[in-house]
């Protein structure tokens, strides 16, 4: 059972999942803010959002038993980051020597209850009612300008980066957020990279191959 571990190995966890050295703010709740200025509800919606990708019942159903394995584990450890960090002496106490206490009082429970109530504090309802207010948000704009600066327009490149976008969202992208931004000089004009890259890559396969299968049909 990947929440049934033992408090030597519950000290682990978030190097097992993130690396040695790995920052709670930045490296496992994906937060890139001045800590001093992230709030509880900055902290709230960047775990919502590692939950998203990580939470056990939103792994694809087709996903292998190690690829299962990890996103339980780093599950657990950002549960146990937002944990630490949503609690104002154990923030402080983090912020100040960049340790993870493994004497937590919180945890007084242990450590396979402890996960256990994490799974159950975020339900995949909850998730999915993130997502819903993330479509068309400020929040979601500021990720799409900021990965059309990174990839200089490769819509294919951004959808691999702003969390639940598919090929419909390209059109909606252009002309809600970067059209406007591009006519106001606000954000560089990659317009033609993302012309050539509208078309989702799957259609640009099919437009491929069309020729050869009308010259093999008979």
């Amino acid at each position: 059972n990947g929440t049934n571990m033992t408090t030597e190995e519950s000290t682990t966890v978030i190097t097992q999942a993130f690396g040695v050295d790995a920052d709670l703010y930045k490296d496992v709740l994906g937060i890139s803010d001045n800590r001093k200025d992230v709030t509880l509800a900055r902290l709230r919606k960047a775990y919502y959002k590692r939950a998203l990708v990580y939470h056990p019942d939103k792994v694809s159903k087709g996903a292998t038993a190690k690829e299962k394995q990890d996103a339980t584990r780093k599950f657990q450890a950002i549960s146990m980051a937002y944990t630490i960090l949503s609690n104002p002496e154990t923030r402080r106490a983090y912020d100040e020597d960049g340790l993870v206490q493994d004497d937590n009082d919180n945890m007084d429970g242990g450590w396979k209850d402890f996960f256990k109530s994490m799974f159950g504090q975020v339900t995949t309802k909850d998730i999915d009612a993130f997502a819903q207010n993330y479509k068309c948000s400020e929040e979601e704009e500021k990720d799409v300008v900021k990965y059309y600066k990174k990839f200089k327009g490769d819509l294919n490149k951004m959808l691999e980066c702003v969390m639940l976008s598919t090929d419909l969202d390209k059109q909606r992208w252009f002309k809600d957020y970067l059209e406007p931004a591009i006519e106001a000089g606000t954000i560089p004009d990659y317009r033609k990279t993302l012309e050539e890259t509208m078309q989702s890559e799957e259609d640009e396969d099919t437009a491929d191959t069309e020729p050869e299968d009308e010259d093999t049909a008979d």
